[in-house]
């Protein structure tokens, strides 16, 4: 079935420290491929979605951006991170004939007096 991995699967940031994620999936040859942000006062948001190799839409958000360089694959990045406060990254994919996804998590704390659940 569909999988999807996170590299690294939990990254411990400081302000102005880079981030990099890979999210890779198997199972399947063309999904579509998202990354939602989970943060205790919004709860989920899509932040990012790709349904073809090269297109993110959007492209950035803040200090984030995302691109997708092959089928299996999209990155999620930041030069240099300035949100405070638990933030969850999950990627997600979707094979393009069903609405329903697999999901891995990423947690990325911003600084040191955060809360991990």
């Amino acid at each position: 079935g569909l999988q999807v991995n996170q590299n690294p699967l939990v990254l411990i940031l400081q302000r102005g420290e880079p981030l990099k994620v890979v999210c890779s999936i198997t199972g399947t040859d063309n999904p579509n491929l998202y990354w939602y942000r989970w943060t205790p006062t919004d709860g989920f948001k899509l932040m990012f979605s790709s349904f073809s190799v090269g297109m993110v839409d959007p492209a950035s958000v803040g200090d984030f951006s995302s691109n997708r360089s092959g089928l299996l694959q999209i990155v999620l990045e930041s030069k240099s991170v300035t949100d405070i406060g638990s933030v969850v990254w999950f990627c997600a994919a979707s094979p393009h004939s069903m609405t329903d996804y697999n999901e891995s998590c990423t947690k990325t704390l911003r600084d040191e007096n955060c809360f991990s659940s």
